[in-house]
């Protein structure tokens, strides 16, 4: 039974899930590095991973269409052929693969990937579009067995654009691809069914909607560097948990 009757649970879900959504208004992603886990405390982890999902959906379609004009299409065309191919790829090896290994290999890449760029100052020089379709496969597959794709995306979009308003609208528009494909494979297991998920979204999605909008008008009071500073910090905590989620598989 969901705790759904408990007014302190509800009332601590919407404050999470509140400020894990400013964090996705001023970045493009990283609501789910705060909200899956605290609410995993609260409700079944299946049940969190299918609603974070969908609140994520939703929040980046709001805040990607509301920027289309900004977000980077040539970028995009590289990268999400190759996230599709992932996700599929990533379906087959969350049923063959042990996860734990793959995914403590994957924690410490996206977590020094954030020390490395928080040590070293902002880099004006873009990197190559050729590593496109590595991040766009890499953030596909990760995004499919493990819930979390943004960090890879971002890694590879931190260093092609150089315009904040840019990046925030390109990886909103990336993150939504990806989401969609992973919301046909839980409509497809039929994790979409879930008893009170209905009445768990009817709660949640005005704190999602507080906290995006809430996001987005603080974004405007950080520097590029400042996001990018901040977008650094994100990867880091992205990998923490998936160490310690590493950790309890065991």
């Amino acid at each position: 039974m969901f705790p759904f009757d408990q007014a302190a649970a509800v009332a601590t879900g919407f404050v999470i899930i509140a400020l894990s959504y400013i964090i996705f208004g001023l970045t493009g992603f990283g609501a789910s590095l705060i909200s899956i886990p605290v609410l995993s405390h609260f409700y079944p982890l299946p049940f969190v991973i299918v609603l974070a999902c969908l609140l994520d959906l939703g929040a980046a379609l709001v805040l990607g269409g509301s920027r289309r004009r900004a977000a980077d299409w040539s970028e995009l065309k590289r990268m999400l052929p190759f996230a599709f191919i992932g996700t599929v790829v990533g379906v087959t090896l969350l049923i063959a693969v042990p996860q734990n290994m793959t995914l403590l290999a994957l924690a410490l890449f996206i977590s020094g990937h954030g020390i490395y760029g928080l040590w070293q100052p902002v880099r004006a020089r873009p990197v190559s579009a050729a590593w496109a379709p590595f991040a766009g496969f890499l953030g596909g597959s990760t995004g499919a067995v493990f819930g979390i794709g943004g960090p890879a995306f971002l890694i590879y979009l931190a260093r092609r654009l150089l315009d904040k308003e840019r990046l925030v609208a390109t990886m909103s528009f990336t993150v939504a691809f990806n989401l969609c494909a992973r919301v046909l494979v839980f409509a497809f297991a039929g994790l979409l069914q879930q008893a009170q998920l209905a009445l768990a979204l009817a709660w949640f999605v005005p704190a999602a909607a507080l906290g995006v909008w809430t996001g987005t008008r603080l974004r405007g009071r950080v520097s590029h560097a400042g996001l990018l500073r901040l977008l650094y910090i994100v990867l880091i905590g992205c990998g923490a948990s998936l160490i310690v989620r590493a950790a309890g598989m065991n």
